[in-house]
């Protein structure tokens, strides 16, 4: 079946890193990543995904230092195409932030997850509806049991077929 409606699809640094590295789950975010139009990420995501990077590189070995530069061009490249044209949330503006810690008390999430959340539910692509609402692609299964909680289409990419 062909889909009609566009949407867009808020990547977090699990499903970032995927992308740009190889790992279990690499080729079904990669296909995915390339039939998506409208793919964005947080700022806080964006870092994120440079850590987890650092550590494959530097302490885990599981890639090589040439690996390492090449995902982290990529996806630097990549973001700050989209962040120019894609307004999120301000973190520090009180009202966010507080928003954010709650979500994040809520659920026993780190204030990344929570502002993840946050940016689905308030920020730049929230007003779309329906077939068009915002899916959350993630691997991690708390923040996809929490964002589903707070009534946001989530795919956890490890676990779930591709929507």
């Amino acid at each position: 079946m062909v889909r009609t409606t566009a949407r867009a699809n808020c990547f977090d640094a699990s499903a970032l890193v995927k992308n740009y590295v190889e790992e279990d789950g690499s080729n079904i975010i990669r296909e995915y990543w390339n039939s998506e139009p409208t793919r964005y990420t947080t700022l806080f995501c964006y870092f994120e995904a440079l850590s987890v990077l650092k550590v494959k590189w530097k302490y885990k070995k599981e890639i090589t230092e040439d690996e390492y530069h090449k995902a982290c061009e990529s996806l630097t490249f990549w973001f700050a195409h989209v962040s120019k044209s894609i307004r999120d949330l301000d973190f520090t503006s009180y009202t966010t932030y507080f928003a954010a810690r709650d979500i994040a008390k809520k659920y026993s999430l780190d204030l990344s997850d929570a502002f993840q959340i946050l940016s689905v539910k308030e920020g730049y692509f929230s007003p779309l509806t329906r077939d068009s609402k915002t899916i959350l692609v993630t691997a991690d299964k708390e923040l996809a049991e929490a964002a589903k909680s707070e009534g946001i289409r989530v795919w956890n990419c490890m676990k779930e077929p591709v929507p």
